[in-house]
């Protein structure tokens, strides 16, 4: 048995308290410390990343481009770089993040996976390193083919695409029913760069919505009602000059989680995008730093992990340990933990230090 000591984040706030690990599972919690403690701090569930495109990773940057340049499909530039690019790099930058996310405290990220099947069987293929991997796959082409869709739910764990506007209407209708039907999750971006028509992408019956940027609050109060999640990526948009309006999302009811986007332009590090939501909420009149961790701890609930605080006992170990600087615990966490690595991260068996 290792003990962790420090303050606990359980389901009322932190406790100064201790966790108990063995065999990759959560033994122990209580009050007060026990036992030579093998790391103490704040002692966190792991984050889930609810949105990335960590492939991206080997685009080289041009800042002049816009949005649509850079990766809007078939021909941003992501695309043709990422089209063009061997197994081989494509395997090694994604390893590269899988590593770095799960040494950032991140067990599990929801990736947009380019490339048809070969795309998602890449990134299969890398199972077993660092952060846990759902792949939502993407078809290699904007048009529905049923046994190409079959054939890819086959490495895929679901089905993402860009957005509404790149496609023609019916032949995604075909490609969400067929997910569906498949008993897979379906998962789009929206109004990301224009407002879309969100009464279009609610009747994709869509498990989570990445971005709503554009979005009206009479979109919010649909999305919210429809009980779909949506997943802001705020340092993405922060660079293509859009500021997500997380204040409206939150007033509006929607159950907000937070991804990383595109590697080229954000590392896969949601301390820094915890964060960056926090400042973004202050900006827009809101006190920022719980509902920044809100966010941030959300993203289990895309794994349809109801209870975003996991750290209870007979559970999978998914926890990790920052240092503890001093101030209020929620605020240290939020707005002081990005410039140092976790102290500990423990991913089921695996630990990092």
């Amino acid at each position: 048995m290792r003990y962790l000591s420090g303050l606990v984040l359980g389901q009322n706030g932190f406790f100064p308290g201790h966790v108990g690990i063995e065999d990759g599972v959560i033994a122990e919690i209580g009050r007060g410390k026990k036992g030579s403690p093998h790391a103490r701090g704040l002692i966190v569930p792991t984050f889930v990343n609810g949105h990335t495109h960590i492939a991206d990773y080997i685009v080289p940057v041009d800042p002049s481009m816009t949005l649509e340049e850079l990766v809007a499909p078939p021909k941003g530039l992501k695309h043709r770089v990422l089209e063009q690019a061997s197994p081989e790099d494509l395997m090694r930058g994604m390893l590269t993040m899988k590593r770095f996310m799960a040494r950032r405290g991140v067990s599990h990220f929801l990736d947009f996976r380019e490339g048809g099947y070969d795309g998602s069987e890449y990134l299969r293929r890398l199972d077993g390193e660092g952060a846990e991997t759902v792949i939502m796959g993407r078809p290699k082409m904007l048009e529905f083919c049923r046994s190409g869709t079959r054939r890819l739910l086959k490495v895929a764990d679901g089905i993402a695409v860009s957005s509404i506007s790149d496609w023609e209407y019916p032949e995604l209708q075909k490609l969400a029913k067929e997910a569906h039907d498949q008993g897979k999750p379906f998962a789009i971006h929206a109004s990301e760069r224009v407002r879309e028509n969100i009464d279009k992408v609610l009747d994709l019956k869509p498990s989570y919505i990445v971005h709503m940027t554009e979005a009206t609050d009479e979109d919010m109060r649909k999305v919210a009602q429809a009980g779909v999640p949506v997943v802001a990526c705020p340092r993405s948009n922060l660079y293509f000059g859009k500021t997500p309006p997380l204040a409206r999302m939150l007033e509006n009811d929607l159950t907000v989680a937070l991804g990383t986007d595109n590697a080229m332009i954000c590392l896969p590090d949601m301390l820094a995008e915890m964060e960056v939501a926090a400042r973004v909420l202050r900006l827009q009149g809101r006190g920022g730093v719980k509902d920044a961790l809100d966010m941030a701890m959300n993203g289990r609930k895309l794994l349809n992990r109801q209870e975003p605080f996991s750290i209870e006992p007979g559970a999978r170990c998914e926890l990790m340990v920052l240092r503890q600087r001093g101030g209020d615990p929620v605020t240290d966490l939020v707005l002081r933990s990005a410039a140092d690595a976790p102290e500990l991260v423990c991913i089921g068996k695996n630990c990092w230090r």
